[in-house]
C-alpha cells in the first residue's frame, strides 16, 4: 500500500477549509439564512475529520522497534536460508 504523508500544502488546505467553514457558519448565524447554516453545519464535521486525518499523517513514522504496522513485522522476520540466500 502506498504511504501517504501530509505536507505543508496540506496544512494550508486544512486552514482554508476551517476558514470557509467559520465564515459560512458565521454568515448563516448573522443573517439567519438556513442554507448557509446547513452548509456550515455540514462543513464543521468535515473540517474536524480533515484535521484529524492531517494530524494523524503528520506524526513521525514508527521506528523499527515501534509498532509500525503489518509491514514492519514482515521486514524484520526474515529467516536465514530463505529467498535472501540466492548467491550460491
Amino acid at each position: 500500500m502506498v504511504s501517504l504523508r501530509s505536507g505543508r500544502q496540506d496544512r494550508l488546505l486544512v486552514v482554508v477549509v476551517w476558514l470557509l467553514t467559520v465564515v459560512v457558519l458565521g454568515l448563516g448565524i448573522a443573517t439567519v439564512n438556513p442554507i448557509l447554516l446547513v452548509w456550515g453545519v455540514l462543513g464543521l464535521p468535515a473540517a474536524v475529520f480533515l484535521s484529524y486525518v492531517h494530524l494523524r499523517d503528520t506524526r513521525p513514522p514508527a521506528g523499527p522497534g515501534g509498532s509500525g504496522g503489518p509491514g514492519g513485522a514482515e521486514t524484520t522476520s526474515a529467516e536465514p536460508g530463505s529467498a535472501d540466500d540466492s548467491s550460491s
